[in-house]
């Protein structure tokens, strides 16, 4: 069962669409939250060890009012850099997901290259849950976009979505093909056909599609138009930034089809949904 979920809490506005997250994933199952704020040592000026008291008392607020909504909550202030610490805590507590939020409208390299969302998807051996703040509040339960191209990277991905499938309305897996070469495109359309088909056979009920194109705007913009709650995307582990779709992926989708996603490394194992 996809039961624990480990919250990065930063006490912004931006906290109040994180909590009305948390009710969307009640019907996956998710019972057990861990509420973690990180006081920062990245900035040494900041007088934030000076409030420890007082984070944590909001941190205990939190969890009760999440308490009396059915959820059991712990919570743990925690200081360093705040990606490392995260990823840490979750591993420590055997979180299956971390939900954390990002401002979609920012330049990817304004506002993800050395902050803590990049630092989390670079090191988390677990998936990661953006969640566009400035989005609209779509209903992440009722559909699900996986983009994939049938790499090992996609694979985590893959079975995350076919996990998560039977417990929506909608599920479509979409292969964006990106060769220019007309005769390459011709071959890797082809190929991708055969693979959705595939896949198809292994998720019963899904939707397949393959689009031509720039494949961080077509995953964007048939999230946007199709509505979809929830786009689901592949990482390569924890590696260099060149190495991550979130770059052109999951970036462009929470900025232009302000969307959430789901990064789920390679080697992820299928989750179990209630």
């Amino acid at each position: 069962m996809l039961d624990h979920v480990l919250v990065a809490v930063d006490f912004s506005p931006a906290w109040e669409s994180l909590k009305q997250r948390l009710g969307h994933l009640r019907p996956w199952g998710v019972r057990k939250l861990t509420l973690v704020h990180v006081l920062s040592t990245r900035y040494p000026a900041a007088p934030a060890e000076t409030h420890r008291d007082d984070f944590a008392g909001e941190l205990k607020a939190e969890a009760q009012a999440l308490e009396q909504d059915g959820f059991t909550v712990d919570t743990e202030l925690r200081s360093g850099e705040p990606g490392y610490e995260l990823v840490q805590a979750a591993r420590e507590r055997g979180a299956e997901m971390i939900l954390a939020g990002t401002r979609g409208h920012s330049r990817f390299y304004e506002f993800f290259l050395g902050s803590t969302v990049l630092d989390i998807a670079r090191q988390s051996d677990r998936p990661l849950w953006l969640e566009p703040l400035d989005g609209e509040a779509v209903e992440a339960t009722a559909s699900l976009l996986l983009a994939t191209d049938g790499s090992d990277a996609a694979a985590g991905a893959e079975r995350w979505f076919a996990a998560l499938a039977p417990k929506v309305e909608r599920a479509l897996a979409l292969h964006a093909i990106t060769s220019s070469d007309a005769q390459d495109a011709a071959r890797e359309e082809a190929d991708a056909e055969r693979y959705l088909a595939a896949l198809a056979v292994r998720v019963a009920g899904i939707e397949t599609r393959v689009e031509r194109g720039n494949a961080a705007h077509m995953i964007a913009e048939t999230a946007r138009a199709g509505n979809f709650g929830l786009v689901i995307v592949g990482k390569r582990g924890r590696s260099a930034l060149k190495d991550l779709l979130l770059g052109s992926t999951a970036e462009a989708v929470c900025r232009q089809g302000k969307r959430p996603v789901l990064l789920v490394p390679g080697d992820a194992e299928a989750p179990g949904v209630g």
